[in-house]
């Protein structure tokens, strides 16, 4: 299928991409007005494929468009998802999203800038520490994207045509949300669909509401504390931290990692490193069957004095933690209620962070716990032992 729009959003032109029982689908749908949208119908005579078929189509595609899959069950903002394309350019934007399952799926790692830098397709190496973000199969695409498309024969746009892309050197752009997407393509696979769909988790996900989140500090909270982690060999997880984040998943609880990481802007570390550390930790979890929905990282530090040092970064930010600009962000990305939010961390900048965005906060007896009081002390919500138990007691609260 797919969707043309104009500049604000709206969704007017359709055309569907059918084969098998063609004449069924065209025979349902008609021409569209019965809906209030314009519906044209293109029949591919052989199989050709997620991106051959999009090829057959050209000639109907003068402005960008989108691409839904036929077997994917969705709530998402797709208007939003189309103006995050207009902002940052590019043959596309992918929606793409962690899952439980990364060791056996196409993986894709992007940068800071939203931009995709490289796909990884399976099977993957055993022992590699590996990003976990998967496409999931929708997007906004420019119609200079079917030029990558060969012009004869069946092709695939994330098997073929979006690596290529990538490798030529071209924009593709990562839309990372926590909105409901999932193929329903096999029996068992409706099935989950359907169940998700009666339990309301298809729209609390979605971008309509406002929901809360389950914020997690990094070190010392989900993996040890050895005073900042440089190398992806040297994050070693929590004992309790795939167990704890798979119980937040399970329960269709936004988990979003924040984190400073100030060794960034002292030059022990690059944002590419950082990258392989924050693999390592999404294969560390990915191994519990858990993973994080989001990752927010303040690389700053307002102190100089470091060998190596990168002077832009070196700025009093409004992200680094006391301050709330974390949460802030991730609120207005994902659109969550901080008020029902909790954060949990082992130092009391956390709490403060938590506190001063509206949330509310865990103050973990792992890691530094809250041996950074000094003159900042910040009371927290609640105390646990262990992060098993900060989640445990934070899933009861939101559940009352």
């Amino acid at each position: 299928m797919r969707v043309s729009f104009d500049i604000g959003g709206t969704f007017t032109d359709i055309v569907l991409l059918t084969g098998h029982l063609a004449e069924v689908i065209e025979a349902h749908f008609g021409d569209g007005s019965a809906f209030g949208v314009r519906i044209e119908h293109v029949r591919e005579a052989e199989p050709l494929g997620t991106a051959g078929a999009v090829r057959d189509a050209r000639h109907l595609l003068t402005g960008p468009f989108l691409v839904l899959y036929g077997d994917t069950l969705l709530d998402v903002d797709l208007a939003r998802m189309a103006a995050f394309h207009a902002e940052h350019g590019g043959l596309g934007t992918l929606f793409v999203h962690p899952n439980d399952h990364p060791h056996d799926s196409d993986l894709l790692v992007a940068d800071t800038d939203h931009r995709i830098r490289r796909f990884l397709p399976k099977p993957h190496p055993d022992g590699a520490m590996l990003p976990n973000l998967v496409s999931a199969a929708l997007y906004v695409l420019d119609p200079a994207a079917i030029d990558a498309v060969p012009a004869d024969g069946a092709s695939d746009w994330g098997r073929d045509i979006f690596p290529a892309i990538v490798a030529a050197g071209e924009r593709l752009n990562a839309y990372r949300s926590v909105e409901y997407v999932k193929d329903i393509g096999t029996p068992a696979r409706l099935a989950k669909g359907e169940a998700d769909l009666a339990s309301g988790r298809v729209a609390r996900l979605s971008h309509r509401h406002a929901k809360p989140a389950l914020f997690l500090d990094r070190d010392g909270v989900l993996n040890v504390e050895i005073n900042g982690v440089h190398r992806a060999q040297d994050l070693h997880l929590m004992p309790d931290a795939g167990d704890a984040v798979r119980m937040a998943n399970a329960a269709g609880v936004p988990v979003i990692c924040v984190t400073n990481q100030p060794d960034i802007a002292k030059g022990f570390l690059t944002e590419e490193t950082l990258g392989e550390v924050m693999a390592a930790l999404d294969t560390g979890l990915a191994a519990s069957g858990a993973y994080l929905d989001d990752t927010f990282v303040c690389p700053h530090h307002p102190e100089r004095g470091w060998p190596g040092e990168v002077a832009a970064l070196k700025i009093d930010c409004d992200c680094r933690k006391p301050k709330p600009g974390l949460l802030l962000a991730a609120a207005d990305r994902h659109h969550l209620d901080l008020s029902r939010s909790w954060l949990i961390g082992d130092r009391h900048a956390d709490i403060a962070a938590a506190h001063a965005a509206g949330a509310r906060a865990v103050l973990l007896e792992t890691g530094h716990a809250g041996n950074d009081a000094g003159n900042r002390r910040a009371d927290p919500d609640h105390v646990a032992a262990t992060l098993t138990d900060a989640v445990a007691f934070v899933l009861k609260a939101l559940a009352e």
